[in-house]
Parts: C-alpha cells; sequence; structure tokens
C-alpha cells in the first residue's frame, strides 16, 4: 500500500472520527458517566476522547505496523523528563506573568485535569501525532501541507472562544498557528509529543488558574507573557540544535519529505547528548 492510499485512509477516519464518532456517543453514556465521577468530567472526558479518536490511532497503527506503535503515536518515553524540565522553565514567566495579572486563583483539580492535562495529552497525539506525524514522518508529506491540514482542523475547534466575527477570525488564526508551532516541536524533540505536550498543559493550565479572559485569541498583556513560553521553546530547540541535534524541518522538507522513514530520527541519535 503506497503512501497515497495510507494517507487518505487516515485522513477519511479521523474526518469520520471528528465529525461523525460524536453522533454516536450518546446521551445515555454522558449520565451514566457523570454519575459515576460525581459531575466533575474526570470519567466522561477522558472516556469521550478514547471513544471519538480511539479508531484514529488504531488505523494510524495498524496503517504502520512495521514500526513500533509508540514511534507512530509519539509517545516514545526516552527523555521525557528533560523536555518536562525544559518546559516548566520555558512556561515559568508566563506562569508568574499571569499570576502578576490576575484578580481571581482557581485550583479546581478536575478543572485543571479536564481542561489541561487531558487536552494537552489528547490534542497532541491526536493532532500533533496521529495526524500531523503520520502525514509528515510517515506519509512523507511536506511540513506546510500536513501541518496546515492539522492546525486548521485543530483552529476551527476553538471557535467557539469568539464571541464575534472579528474575535472568531482572531481564535482561529491564532490557534492555527499555535498548532503549526506544537508541530514543529514535535519534530524537532524526536518525533515525540513530550515537549509540545508539557508545553500546551502548563500554558492551558496557568491560563485556567488565573482566569485570563479573551478567549484562544486571548488579550494584549497575556498574549505577551504568553509570547515569552513561545520564544524561550524556540531558544530551546536551537540549544539543541547547537549542541549537535540535526534540524528536521528544513527548507527541503517544506513540501515534501523525502527522507529515510526507516532511519532512527536525528533528533533521537542525539538528543540524550544534547541537554
Amino acid at each position: 500500500m503506497n503512501h497515497t492510499i495510507k494517507s487518505l485512509i487516515l485522513l477519511t477516519t479521523f474526518m469520520f472520527c471528528h465529525y461523525f464518532m460524536r453522533d454516536f456517543w450518546g446521551e445515555s453514556w454522558s449520565e451514566v458517566l457523570l454519575n459515576l465521577d460525581q459531575q466533575t468530567y474526570l470519567l466522561h472526558t477522558l472516556a469521550k476522547y478514547l471513544f471519538i479518536y480511539g479508531p484514529l490511532v488504531l488505523v494510524a497503527v495498524l496503517l504502520f505496523k512495521q514500526h513500533p506503535w509508540y514511534d507512530v503515536i509519539g509517545v516514545n518515553v526516552s527523555g521525557s523528563q528533560h523536555y518536562l524540565l525544559a518546559a516548566v522553565a520555558c512556561c515559568l514567566p508566563m506562569t508568574l506573568g499571569y499570576a502578576f495579572l490576575s484578580t481571581e486563583l482557581d485550583l479546581s483539580l478536575p478543572g485543571i485535569i479536564t481542561g489541561s492535562v487531558y487536552a494537552g495529552l489528547f490534542e497532541e497525539i491526536i493532532f500533533r501525532a496521529a495526524l500531523f506525524g503520520v502525514l509528515f514522518h510517515f506519509c512523507r508529506w511536506g511540513f506546510i501541507p500536513a501541518a496546515l491540514i492539522s492546525s486548521v482542523i485543530f483552529g476551527l475547534g476553538h471557535i467557539y472562544q469568539g464571541h464575534d466575527v472579528m474575535s472568531v477570525v482572531m481564535a482561529l488564526t491564532i490557534t492555527t498557528i499555535a498548532g503549526t508551532w506544537f508541530a514543529w516541536l514535535y519534530c524537532e524533540c524526536g518525533y515525540r509529543i513530550w515537549f509540545p505536550m508539557f508545553m500546551h498543559i502548563f500554558m492551558n493550565a496557568a491560563y485556567g488558574i488565573f482566569g485570563m479572559s479573551g478567549g484562544a485569541a486571548g488579550d494584549l498583556e497575556g498574549n505577551l507573557f504568553k509570547a515569552t513560553a513561545i520564544i524561550l521553546s524556540i531558544i530551546y530547540v536551537h540549544i539543541l540544535v547547537r549542541k549537535g541535534k540535526i534540524r528536521e524541518i528544513a527548507f527541503k522538507t517544506l513540501w515534501r519529505n523525502n527522507g529515510d522513514v526507516n532511519s532512527q530520527p536525528q533528533s533521537e541519535l542525539t538528543t540524550q547528548n544534547s541537554y
């Protein structure tokens, strides 16, 4: 089966999951799970993510079963502790800035888990690994077309945060850019979700805990602090490159990825020597 056919199967499965699996969920399941988790949405949100997007992950793994399943969906744990520490360092200035700006504090553990941990974990596996990562790394798409497809869909999932036409456009634009940035981090960190996932979780958590307003588009002061996390993450990748990591995203891979998928990523070969 060639890469074109595999790409079509993957995209068809994603569209089916994203737009139709929700219809099979059923309200009765929601009622049972919400009663079990006492309306905290801890079980409900977890089960809904698994139900809706489980088929996509399964198809991605089966399409490339010659590769370890944990590599296909980007959850190889090698180096994850280093990425955790790097994400903490990158998000610390933003968190302190939000604490300075905030007039409220929400330390609800269920809210942090459902709004930050689940969102960061599942969105990175689904959009960055199972969709973008498979298209770019395994189906040999270029970075731009693979990132645009996954990032625009990711952005469309956040337009509910807009309250008028301008805010909807801003929310779509910013989340699409954010999705592309997460995709770049995913590639440059050994085709693993850990660094973008931890960044995603910590940024969402800081946003929710300190009650920052403005939706996905944010406000000027909040966005300035958010920019520090993005800039520091770029600096982090640059440091890895300076220490020997080969860049995965270069001019030659923007429109077509002609690398050898069967070879070990350069990120993986050098990451352990880069901290």
